[in-house]
């Protein structure tokens, strides 16, 4: 049997300890999320409770408005005989204003410039017309004459 060296034993016991530590961190991690969600989930219900409150307020506010503005004008206004339906006049709807007709050679449509497009495209190229040439002036047989002279 071997003896262990003591250089050995402290590192099994360092490596005993650092997973002890590992281990633990572990749980600290596992606790730290578990509050994490507990806090998420308070923050939720808080922020829906807050949300209801404000709702209910705006409820009271809006209830208690409509009676106190609702009964000085219903007491300054005359009793009506007949009912809001028939005695309510019937306007006529307006007539539409005629409009200039939009200039068609100016804007076309996407569709139009495309088509335009594509059948240039498949179109044979132009063709050129022919060339013309001026006539000649008529040779009189002195090829120096027709040349430009240099002095």
């Amino acid at each position: 049997m071997t003896t262990q060296s003591p250089i050995t034993k402290r590192l099994k016991v360092a490596a005993a300890q650092a997973t002890a530590r590992a281990a633990a961190a572990k749980l600290k991690v596992r606790e730290a999320k578990a509050t994490l969600k507990q806090a998420r989930k308070s923050f939720k219900m808080e922020k829906r409770a807050a949300k209801e409150a404000r709702r209910k307020l705006d409820a009271a506010l809006a209830s208690a408005r409509k009676p106190a503005a609702a009964k000085p004008a219903q007491k300054t206004r005359p009793p009506k005989a007949e009912p809001k339906s028939a005695s309510k006049k019937i306007k006529a709807p307006r007539t539409a204003k005629p409009r200039a007709p939009r200039p068609s050679k100016t804007m076309r449509s996407a569709a139009e410039v495309a088509k335009s497009v594509i059948e240039r495209l498949h179109a044979p190229p132009p063709a050129l017309p022919a060339p013309v040439f001026a006539a000649a002036p008529p040779a009189t047989g002195d090829s120096t004459a027709a040349g430009p002279t240099k002095s």
